[in-house]
């Protein structure tokens, strides 16, 4: 498959094996976590619910443009809550799409590789071409670019003069570090919060023996490791994908060095762990898993988190990235939200009109209750932002 405008010429690949790291690196840029290793480890680990692929621009053979993307059955009960979300779940046949999603799936936010010596607008014109054939021959009903943030504004731009239109994606979470010691940080905390998160460190520390051991691996404990996903997944009330056994244990071998897991026992059992990416100075608490029938006696979350924060203090990192999701505790800890949108474009009109007129009821309010207290407690809101843009 493939579309020549003048010099250029556009290809889709099914697996980033076809690419060259350097190709990529080179257009990606070395210092992006969620990169190369990345996209291998979530290829290898048998996701059911995605199939990926990446169109690929090159003039004379040399890349210029990546957009890794993925295909999956979307019901859009994901996006709601409450008596809408069962109704919906009921009539999953009549709410779901099948949907190519431009990004990677559990990335923190859209990432863009392109030759900065190319015009972007013209690349997107060939590379928009060559998917939307993909998507006419597999019976795809949309297309989006999924999580962009203020650093996409000039993609985001190009993208409305193509008819795409904007919704809102649930933020993702930064903090910066500033303090010179936990105890430091701690005290920036409000009051409320610095009293309440001493007397849970003080509890976890009387109740249980804990210590957290930093791996490269988790060589024979990854069906301990994969059991605590599971815990935490099954209670969370957002589901967009079910990470495999091998995810985790792909993504050490895949990303040496920037791949690790903390674990944290009690005693010699395992309680807890995260899987961490870090690289300069960055840090992503990427994904976590607790002991369900110890995490609310020790709080866990509590005390991981403050463990992770010691340990950017005490290495010079500046950036926590805490995730999506779980929002009251991550903004009482000092997160700032980081918002996120998506750029969609369904292939029928009467889809598209549809969605623009269900956008009300598909806002991340009505995902995570805890975004809906934002303005309540005094915190940064969201709502401060256009909901969504008709073109």
């Amino acid at each position: 498959m493939a579309l020549n405008t003048q010099q250029l010429s556009f290809t889709i690949s099914r697996t980033i094996n076809d690419i060259a790291e350097d190709d990529w690196n080179g257009l990606f840029g070395k210092n992006l976590i969620e990169s190369y290793g990345y996209q291998q480890a979530l290829e290898e680990s048998k996701l059911k619910e995605f199939s990926f692929g990446y169109l690929i621009g090159r003039r004379e053979n040399k890349p210029v443009i990546i957009l890794p993307f993925f295909v999956m059955d979307f019901s859009f009960h994901i996006l709601t809550d409450g008596l809408l979300q069962k109704l919906m779940r009921k009539l999953k046949n009549i709410f779901t799409m099948r949907i190519l999603f431009f990004g990677t799936p559990t990335t923190e936010e859209f990432y863009l590789g392109v030759s900065a010596a190319e015009d972007l607008n013209s690349l997107l014109d060939g590379s928009l071409n060559t998917v939307f054939k993909l998507c006419k021959d597999e019976k795809i009903g949309a297309a989006l670019f999924y999580n962009l943030s203020e650093k996409n504004d000039l993609l985001a731009g190009c993208l409305a003069k193509k008819y795409f239109f904007r919704l809102r994606s649930l933020p993702t979470t930064m903090i910066k570090i500033k303090a010179a010691s936990l105890e430091d940080y701690i005290e920036t905390l409000s009051p409320n919060m610095r009293k309440d998160l001493k007397r849970k460190l003080r509890k976890s520390g009387s109740a249980a023996t804990l210590k957290t051991l930093v791996r490269d691996n988790i060589d024979g404990i990854d069906k301990e490791i994969y059991g605590l996903y599971l815990n935490n997944f099954d209670g969370s009330g957002i589901q967009f994908e079910t990470l495999t056994r091998e995810f985790f244990v792909n993504i050490c071998r895949r990303m040496p060095g920037v791949a690790k897991y903390f674990i944290t026992y009690d005693k010699d059992r395992i309680v807890a762990f995260n899987l961490c990416l870090i690289k300069g100075d960055t840090f992503i608490d990427k994904f976590i898993g607790f002991d369900s029938k110890v995490a609310h006696k020790y709080h866990l979350y509590f005390t991981t988190f403050c463990h992770n924060m010691d340990f950017c203090i005490k290495n010079g990192i500046r950036f926590y990235q805490p995730g999506t999701t779980d929002y009251h505790p991550k903004l009482r800890l000092g997160a700032e939200l980081i918002p996120l949108d998506i750029w969609a474009k369904a292939f029928n009109p009467a889809v598209n009109i549809l969605i623009k007129l269900a956008t009300p009821l598909i806002e991340p309010i009505n995902v995570d209750p805890s975004l809906k207290d934002i303005e309540k407690c005094g915190l940064k809101s969201l709502t401060s932002q256009p909901a969504i843009l008709l073109r």
